[in-house]
């Protein structure tokens, strides 16, 4: 076989778009790491809001951090369903 002669299903090596981008760039990946955060701040502000001697303002502040971490979830999964941003 002559080295000059290419095999029909042999294309040459196109660079990797994704090559260079930055790492802090996670994806789908910050989905759940994002729900896993707000059911842990959920379950501080039950905890602050339950007990006596704690400040219910923590509780509170705890609900609206977790409902910031759902609201953040459900844009970036719509993102990625939309094609604007790659998982």
């Amino acid at each position: 076989m002559n080295p000059q002669e290419k095999l029909p299903d042999q294309q040459p090596q196109q660079p990797d778009p994704e090559h260079g981008k930055s790492p802090t760039r996670m994806g789908f990946f910050m989905v759940p790491v994002s729900l896993v955060g707000a059911v842990l701040l959920i379950g501080v502000g039950v905890r602050f809001i339950t007990v006596s001697g704690q400040p219910d303002a923590v509780g509170y502040v705890a609900f609206v951090l977790a409902a910031a971490l759902v609201v953040f979830a459900v844009v970036r999964i719509r993102k990625i369903a939309t094609g604007k941003e790659k998982y």
